[in-house]
């Protein structure tokens, strides 16, 4: 008696330990099946952090077997080391800092999308009267925020139109301030509009300022040093009375490296398509964009092989230039 019932328990054990066993193996099974993915975003408090998110949303929500986060290891460069290195399977990413990668040996960046510029607005205070920027050569000019990429890239349009002003290094608090009182006679500062951002908006209340544009020369000499740089066209009315001008943009996207399998990179793309609409309402700005049309015009570096096959899915024709050397 005590035997069977001995027998009947370890049965019931057994067959516990086989339900158990089957419980977790199917467990394994959909945790294998979900694929996660890490997204370099910029830093929480950035104005794009929710779209950041919104494409991570709509990647995940339209495709079963990937699982994207956000990581915000505090804005692009950073997420350029991380991609590189492979802790970020793909990321923001910005054309400068690409072509800073390629000039230090790494070849391996592949374009997913270009999402929007970065439009970087240069404005002089209309007391000095000044009309170009060759007229801040010996004069106080902010460059952008210290340690920022804004920074770097006009320092190297400085570098390139071989102008040197005063440069006022510092935080874009602290050079409102110097604007304000008399001390510095202009400034760069990024918008996602045609128009002043915020923080120069309410300068040019009490501080009256003028946009200033590049000549048709200085662009081409621009172009010469830097292909991947961008431009874009200011219109009229940016503050009272403005001619239309242009100025330099740093585009804003999304980027993996060759070693993505292309069946990821596919889905990625399929997923940001996907998830288009909330993303529109995150970022206004993007709101009547067509983001694939516009990533085939603007970008000089070539997309990831599963972007090609999304972009050639949807109806887009790439461009041979645009092909990853893994394509030719």
């Amino acid at each position: 008696m005590h035997d069977q019932r001995a027998a009947a328990l370890m049965g019931g054990s057994f067959m516990r330990l086989v339900l158990a066993g089957a419980v977790l193996a199917a467990c394994v099974s959909v945790a294998d099946a979900e694929t996660q993915l890490n997204m370099g975003g910029s830093t929480t408090s950035s104005g794009f952090f929710p779209y950041y998110s919104a494409i991570a949303n709509g990647i995940s929500e339209s495709d079963a077997e990937l699982n994207v986060t956000v990581v915000s290891p505090g804005g692009f460069a950073a997420n350029s080391t991380l991609i590189q290195e492979g802790e970020l399977d793909f990321g923001g990413m910005s054309p400068d800092l690409i072509a800073e990668a390629e000039e230090a040996g790494f070849d391996g960046f592949r374009v997913l999308w270009w999402s929007l510029p970065a439009i970087q607005n240069i404005m002089a205070t209309e007391a000095s009267g000044f009309t170009t920027l060759q007229d801040f050569q010996g004069e106080c000019f902010h460059p952008g925020q210290n340690g920022s990429s804004q920074q770097r890239n006009m320092m190297r349009i400085l570098q390139a139109l071989e102008i040197q002003p005063e440069l006022y290094m510092s935080d874009s608090v602290d050079a409102i301030n110097a604007i304000r009182n008399g001390r510095c006679d202009g400034q760069l500062r990024a918008t996602t509009a045609p128009r002043l951002n915020s923080a120069s908006a309410e300068l040019n209340i009490t501080t009256p300022l003028r946009p200033i544009g590049y000549t048709a020369e200085e662009i081409e000499t621009i172009r010469a040093a830097y292909p991947w740089m961008g431009f874009y066209e200011m219109p009229a009315g940016v503050t009272e009375g403005s001619e239309p001008y242009t100025v330099h943009a740093i585009w804003i996207g999304f980027a993996a490296t060759a070693e993505m399998d292309e069946d990821t990179a596919y889905r990625i793309v399929n997923g940001m398509i996907a998830g288009l609409d909330s993303q529109r309402t995150a970022l206004p700005a993007i709101a009547e964009v067509d983001i694939l049309q516009q990533s085939l015009e603007v970008s000089e570096y070539p997309l990831h092989a599963g972007a090609v096959r999304a972009y050639r899915e949807a109806g887009y024709d790439v461009p041979d230039r645009l092909l990853p050397p893994e394509m030719q």
